[in-house]
């Protein structure tokens, strides 16, 4: 059995958790359920748990400070939970063993705890999880990995890898680096708010940029980019002013 704390400001939704928990996970053990952090951060130092569901949002301390304030030798495996996708990135700054989306799908409640039963049978992968958790915190925005929801999970790509993002109808296409491409069954406006607006661009209805990866700006035929890998990327006429303050460039 997996000792584990639900953490969650509102109610109803530790409760709907504890039930599918019971349900479809047996090898979870909840000994705490916790409506705020403050309780949470009690709750773990004195149960010592395996593993926590984690909500993101909370009133006064979120999930993210909470975690902040555990001792490293505290700190259980988390699976977070939260209604806003643009949390995925931080979700795995911290090492989460996955991130889950209000109303908790079953099948992706169940694949969680499964990967969370595989790593807690190993001590030196708790010992890992902890390293991994205090040096994500301070790892450099580019090598922040980013969730992108798959038919089976999630591939968890660095947002410096990524070189734009295109729409295509009902998906999107994410271009990388290293010349490989990943088709998502999203919109490209839908999967935008996950990408921090400091780093990524929208330069038009059918294009998000990764603004380190940009090799030129050309202001000929309207505007567009060359990006590191040498696509051309048109810039449309109300994204260009906004392009080039992010960009540090006069009109």
């Amino acid at each position: 059995m997996i000792k584990t704390i639900l953490i969650d400001d509102e109610l109803h939704c530790i409760k709907a958790l504890e039930n599918d928990l019971v349900k479809f996970c047996p090898e979870i053990d909840v000994v705490a359920t916790c409506t705020s952090a403050k309780a949470g951060i009690m709750a773990i130092n004195e149960h010592r748990p395996e593993l926590i569901f984690l909500d993101v949002e909370m009133p006064v301390m979120n999930g993210f400070e909470m975690l902040q304030l555990l001792d490293s030798s505290r700190i259980p495996h988390v699976i977070f939970s939260t209604a806003y996708q643009q949390f995925a990135i931080k979700a795995l700054r911290a090492s989460a063993i996955d991130y889950l989306l209000k109303p908790i799908d079953r099948v992706e409640l169940k694949q969680a705890v499964d990967r969370a039963t595989r790593l807690l049978s190993s001590e030196n992968d708790q010992i890992r999880h902890v390293d991994n958790l205090l040096e994500n915190q301070k790892m450099a925005v580019e090598q922040q990995k980013i969730a992108l929801p798959m038919r089976d999970g999630y591939d968890f790509i660095a947002l410096g890898d990524i070189l734009y993002c295109k729409a295509d109808g009902a998906y999107t296409l994410i271009v990388l680096s290293n010349g490989k491409t990943i088709l998502l069954s999203k919109q490209l406006g839908e999967l935008e708010p996950t990408f921090p607006d400091h780093l990524f661009a929208r330069i038009h209805h059918s294009y998000l940029v990764n603004l380190r990866q940009i090799s030129q700006f050309k202001k000929v035929d309207g505007a567009y980019l060359i990006m590191n890998n040498g696509d051309s990327l048109s810039v449309s006429r109300s994204k260009k002013e906004q392009l080039m303050q992010k960009l540090g460039l006069k009109s």
